[in-house]
């Protein structure tokens, strides 16, 4: 197993989380102050309105958009709020959630009723978070599932004699009917001891937060999750992390002090970082992380990876580029794909992008080559932490899959449309800012009559040097066309589509 390593830089307005393997980046992660975190939050809501149409609700959360509550993320018809927070264990083990729900909507929630949600997936765009009422608490060991019988383990943890000793030590905690738990990786050999600890704190935790929502008024949050820096002691700690460095002493405790809640021995593995070279500048993070949001990917062999984001999909294509092989056009596209597979799984988990994802291999004539490639792609995406499905080499020769989307991807946060292009990443070329220049002129001379001798247009140095090119005569013939003199003024702060036309200039 390979040794990973974390590095936390704590800064005023964000905090970065990035996590090597061999000195190479693999994930990274952005919170930013100010930016609001409700994704695992749990609120007490109030339905605002039923689409009986699309099988959904939505659902005031008191945030600036309502919730999207779907009819299979609803727990149980009849189950009311108040039902919710009693201790019927018969009544909540009949209503298990029920991912294929044939309920119509309206027979589940009316207007007006509260109910208990939690955030699964982030506002993106116009579209607000999107909600269900199976809740599920995590932990570092397990994940508490209230209103679930359900006990379960990781399918990566497949030694049988692990897995039988920690049924084991569940079977004899002896839970209520009423919750249920998934353990983590993270309880591969942990002690007895541990894992009770944690399952006791999270029961804990649950009864809290039953109780808060019981005396709350809705609509209002009823628990709220962690920050990036304690989700990371929760989420990522695990046995093959060898090390964790902050930059931040009240973070660095922060961190310890809620490691001993559950587990003293990874107390170890965390350092505070005291050196005065930036963090990411010591362990040449910096530079990597300057390279995600490259548009193309340059891969050792020579070929490259071209990476486009739309409001729809993700489109991935791979190019041979310089890569000539050395025996046949075959092969050498055979290993460019193969390259290529691996790379695009880890610029998929860095971009954090999600939603539909299609991805343009280079055409393979052999069927045992796109089994190969598929192969490689699928083992390296088993290391996402985000659920992934993928479909075989469509009749078109491209790979088409679904990513988990929690939240914007990375080039989301980092990034605004340009409010130029509007997020085309194209402007419009000096000659046709020119030539619609002129139809503009057509239409102010038109519209009004002009008293002034003399109109001045203001652009930018690039559209003004055009338009005084004596071999183009453009301004001459403006001139005679409109019987007016007319000037340009070069102006450096514009933009090149911003061409301004004026009577006088004061």
């Amino acid at each position: 197993m390979i040794q990973q390593e974390i590095f936390i830089n704590c800064g005023l307005q964000e905090t970065r989380v990035a996590i090597l393997e061999n000195k190479q980046l693999e994930e990274f992660y952005i919170e930013r102050a100010g930016t609001p975190r409700i994704v695992g939050n749990i609120y007490k809501g109030v339905v605002d309105s039923i689409l009986p149409g699309m099988g959904s609700a939505f659902v005031n959360l008191g945030l600036e958009r309502n919730g999207f509550l779907y009819v299979s993320d609803v727990i149980a018809p009849t189950l009311t709020y108040d039902s919710m927070l009693e201790d019927v264990e018969e009544e909540v083990k009949e209503f298990e959630p029920r991912h294929r729900q044939t309920a119509p909507i309206k027979d589940l929630l009316k207007r007006q009723d509260e109910i208990l949600v939690q955030v699964v997936k982030g506002p993106i765009g116009t579209k607000g978070p999107r909600l269900t009422t199976h809740l599920s608490i995590p932990g570092h060991f397990v994940v508490l599932m209230p209103f679930s019988s359900t006990v379960g383990i990781s399918k990566r943890i497949e030694e049988r004699a692990e897995r039988d000793r920690i049924r084991k030590i569940l079977e004899e905690m002896r839970l209520p009917k009423n919750l249920g738990l998934i353990v983590r990786t993270a309880a591969l050999g942990v002690e007895r001891s541990e894992l009770i600890r944690e399952v006791k704190y999270l029961m804990r935790l649950w009864a809290r937060i039953r109780e808060r929502a019981k005396r709350s008024k809705p609509p209002c949050p009823v628990y709220e999750e962690y920050n990036i820096v304690l989700r990371v002691a929760r989420d990522l700690i695990t046995s093959n992390v060898g090390r964790i460095e902050i930059d931040s002493k009240p973070e660095f405790r922060q961190q310890i002090h809620f490691l001993n809640s559950f587990s003293q021995r990874l107390r170890s593995k965390i350092r505070l970082y005291r050196d005065t070279i930036p963090l990411f500048e010591h362990y040449d993070i910096e530079r990597q992380i300057e390279q995600i949001y490259d548009r193309n990917v340059k891969l050792k062999c020579g070929g490259y990876i071209v990476i486009e984001e739309t409001e729809g999909l993700v489109a991935i294509d791979i190019n041979s580029g310089r890569f000539v092989g050395k025996r046949n056009l075959e092969e050498t596209v055979f290993k460019t794909n193969l390259e290529a597979a691996e790379e695009t799984a880890r610029q998929i988990r860095l971009r954090d992008l999600g939603g539909i994802i299609v991805i343009d291999f280079i055409d393979m004539e052999s069927p045992e080559h796109r089994r190969s490639v598929l192969k490689t792609f699928e083992a390296a995406l088993e290391r996402d932490r985000a659920k992934a499905k993928i479909l075989n080499f469509s009749s078109l020769g491209v790979v088409e899959m679904s990513r988990q989307r929690m939240r914007k991807s990375l080039a989301g946060v980092i990034y605004q449309d340009c409010p130029y292009c509007s997020g085309r990443g194209l402007v419009k070329s000096v000659p046709t800012v020119s030539i619609e220049l002129m139809r503009r002129l057509d239409r102010f001379f038109g519209e009004r009559t002009i008293l002034a001798k003399e109109v001045f247009i203001v652009a930018n140095p690039e559209v003004s040097q055009y338009l005084l090119q004596p071999e183009k005569r453009i301004i001459p013939y403006l001139e005679k066309r409109f019987r007016k003199r007319i000037r340009v003024i070069e102006n450096p702060s514009l933009h090149v589509e911003d061409v301004r036309i004026e009577e006088k200039i004061t």
